[in-house]
């Protein structure tokens, strides 16, 4: 998985697999359990998601595209072109027959028109259960 990693999401600045049990699968950052956790909830009803936000490494990125199995946001600061985007994407089936999630971080030029299909990708071949 860190191969394909590396490769297909090259241009993340993190990224970071887990099953529905906060099972760390793949990180290249120290991941925080308890923000995992509460990522998953995202899933959730809509209006709930955009208030509650996706927190990662202590930081809070606003959610404003809630299409499970795709959430995704970006940071809010002053200026856009340092703000930073992130995208969660839930594998119902995923690596052992549980749910995963794979979260991905990018910085401009980097935009969610781009990356969130290249996180689907990465996704559908290596955290989706096979066979």
């Amino acid at each position: 998985m860190e191969a394909a990693a590396k490769t297909i999401l090259k241009d993340a600045a993190r990224v970071v697999v887990w099953d529905d049990d906060d099972n760390v699968l793949y990180s290249d950052f120290q991941a925080n359990p308890s923000e995992l956790k509460a990522i998953t909830h995202v899933f959730g009803e809509r209006d709930a998601a955009i208030k509650s936000g996706m927190v990662l490494g202590g930081t809070r990125f606003e959610v404003h595209r809630h299409h499970p199995p795709a959430v995704y946001g970006r940071t809010m600061g002053a200026d856009p072109e340092t703000s930073e985007g992130a995208a969660v994407i839930r594998v119902q089936s995923g690596i052992g027959g549980k749910p995963c999630y794979a979260m991905i971080t990018y910085q401009m030029p980097n935009i969610s028109a781009r990356m969130v299909p290249l996180l689907q990708a990465f996704c559908d071949t290596h955290v989706a259960a096979q066979g």
